[in-house]
């Protein structure tokens, strides 16, 4: 390997880099700005509210929207578990609850914000829902954040009920 050792040849790559520093340094303030608000997204501990983009429904309306009249939410298991019943009042609709996980019902604590949602196929996946069944959710009680008396607010796809009392 030959290095080129003349002045001329030393000088023109010292120029080029010195052209090039202000654009280096630049693109480097760039990246940790924009890395660094990017991890302050990430990392700030804002949940996302899935009652946001919802409408506010009655229970009517859920029952109307996705064919299921929501007959109880209680406390079982020894405070371990949420048990949610509901009859069906329109089995297509209500099948497709069921079927598709993105509308699986999610129950946000009023008071704390706190969601618990179901993370995979409950125990009826299999089953074709008929009118007027009545069927069940069983939904972990996380945190011991559900309580008898506490106000839950239901989300299914598009739609929220507000206000269901939880029962002991």
């Amino acid at each position: 390997m030959i290095i080129d050792t003349r002045p001329e040849v030393s000088r023109d790559l010292s120029e080029k880099r010195s052209r090039r520093a202000p654009f280096v340094a630049i693109g480097l303030v760039f990246l940790l700005v924009v890395g660094g608000l990017g991890a302050r997204v990430l990392w700030s501990g804002r949940k996302v509210d899935v009652r946001d983009g919802t409408t506010l429904v009655t229970a009517d309306g859920m029952a109307a929207r996705y064919g299921i009249d929501v007959t109880l939410v209680a406390i079982t298991a020894a405070g371990g578990l949420i048990d949610f019943r509901y009859q069906v009042v329109d089995p297509d609709k209500a099948n497709e609850v069921i079927h598709n996980l993105d509308l699986y019902p999610k129950l946000i604590v009023e008071d704390t914000e706190e969601m618990l949602a179901l993370r995979s196929l409950p125990h009826s996946h299999n089953r074709v829902l008929e009118l007027g069944g009545t069927y069940f959710f069983l939904l972990p009680n996380a945190h011991n954040a559900v309580h008898a008396g506490s106000s839950l607010t239901l989300v299914i796809g598009d739609a929220r009920l507000e206000h269901v009392v939880v029962q002991g």
